[in-house]
């Protein structure tokens, strides 16, 4: 199988039972050591004596990548829970339970790795030398959200799992509209004047704790 093919299969094929990421948590432990070592240690070492990367084109393509994917996730996520809102308090006893699960598994397996994607999020924080953004509660929502995920895609054959989705499902919109007002801040001072909106955005991704809390 070409390289091509194998990474099509990893991310669209959504038999969860047998992937090797998610039957053995030491990846992902060991995916977030590596992250928080970086970015609290190694990274702002290699950068001390290094002049920051502007990265705005990266950053313009990374930030709308992110806000289209998080929105097909949404869109994924949504259209599922209102085609089976009425069933959302007796999901285990359902005769629907097998296709509902079947459909969770896409967005929910995407929504796994988007996660892992969020943690570039920081390593262009420290790329760019802009060490004071990055918080202990930064770094611990990050990862967080990653385990998080982790347990929830492994639990969407419980009663809860329609509660997960509407978590996520809440935290995927507001990821839309994030990643947006990243992209646009990217460009530069020019757009500063249409970015008249981020004092709501920070009160939405406050509620959002809130909410999820």
């Amino acid at each position: 199988m070409s390289l091509a093919a194998t990474i099509h299969d990893f991310i669209f094929t959504y038999d969860i039972e047998n992937k090797y990421v998610l039957k053995n948590p030491s990846i992902l432990y060991s995916i977030l050591l590596a992250y928080v070592l970086f970015v609290t240690w190694i990274g702002p070492a290699l950068m001390e004596n290094r002049k920051a990367f502007e990265l705005k084109n990266t950053l313009i393509f990374y930030n709308f990548f992110q806000a289209t994917v998080n929105a097909i996730i949404a869109y994924e996520i949504i259209s599922n829970m209102i085609e089976h809102w009425d069933v959302r308090c007796n999901v285990r006893h359902n005769p629907q339970l097998p296709k509902l699960i079947q459909r969770a598994l896409k967005p929910g397996w995407w929504l796994y790795l988007v996660k892992h994607i969020d943690l570039l999020d920081t390593v262009f924080f420290v790329l760019r030398k802009k060490q004071s953004q990055i918080t202990f509660l930064h770094v611990f929502h990050h990862a967080g959200m990653c385990l998080l995920s982790s347990w929830g895609i492994n639990r969407l054959h419980l009663v809860p799992g329609f509660y997960i989705a509407f978590g996520f499902g809440i935290n995927t919109v507001i990821h839309v509209i994030m990643y947006t007002y990243y992209g646009l801040a990217a460009f530069g001072p020019k757009m500063r004047k249409y970015l008249w909106w981020k004092k709501y955005l920070t009160l939405i991704q406050i509620r959002e704790e809130n909410w999820l809390a």
